[in-house]
């Protein structure tokens, strides 16, 4: 393959589950409405009839293109239909505003959320009973 040949671009949604019952959603790129709502929709599909004990949202390679209504829709869409007991967002210390959103509005449905800057820290305490 010569040198100056285009890679494709990182997939801008991944969803990975694991024996633990942690749903995983990695995020890259530019976070549209578009986008959220899209990973909210695939995240659900993946945990239908999986035991999803937790979630960790992984948003470290990101930059916030969206309204607060759109994360607020993403984040309902999953607490309900998912009911996680943890859930943990990993991402760069910039994102107090998002963090605070997310925790609020999985507050409503009861679920713990914690931010993480590191990703084996969040997957341990989500791993906590």
């Amino acid at each position: 393959m010569p040198l100056d040949q285009k890679t494709p671009d990182v997939e801008p949604i991944r969803i990975e589950t694991d024996m633990d019952g942690i749903l995983t959603l990695r995020l890259r790129g530019e976070l549209t409405g578009a986008v959220l709502r899209e990973a909210a929709a695939r995240l659900v599909a993946a945990g239908q009839g999986a035991r999803v004990s937790s979630v960790l949202f992984e948003t470290s390679d990101t930059s916030i293109a969206y309204e607060i209504a759109d994360l607020v829709s993403a984040v309902e869409l999953i607490m309900d239909e998912l009911s996680p007991r943890r859930c943990a967002h990993v991402s760069h210390g910039e994102r107090t505003r998002p963090y605070m959103v997310m925790e609020s509005t999985a507050r409503a449905f009861a679920v713990k959320l914690q931010p993480f800057a590191c990703e084996d820290e969040a997957r341990a305490w989500l791993l906590q009973r």
